[in-house]
């Protein structure tokens, strides 16, 4: 079974959160996200996706974009 745990941390206390979590056993991976990094995995896939040439992109105007938001 896999969990992923979100946690808010002040920039100074962040290698102590850090280091007490790598010292539980049963942590396999201590991973430090920034506050702009894509981590849906469905976007990810879009992205790789767009970016092999696998999909295109939707060509869309700016008025069907705003028809879009306001609907």
């Amino acid at each position: 079974m896999k969990y992923l745990l979100e946690i808010e941390v002040e920039d100074k206390k962040a290698s102590f959160v850090e280091e007490f979590f790598r010292m539980i056993s049963f942590v396999k991976k201590v991973k430090t996200i920034e506050s702009n990094e894509v981590t849906n995995p469905t976007i990810m896939k879009s992205i790789e996706a767009y970016e092999k040439g696998k999909v295109n992109p939707t060509p869309l105007s700016l008025a069907e974009l705003k028809t879009m938001i306001n609907a």
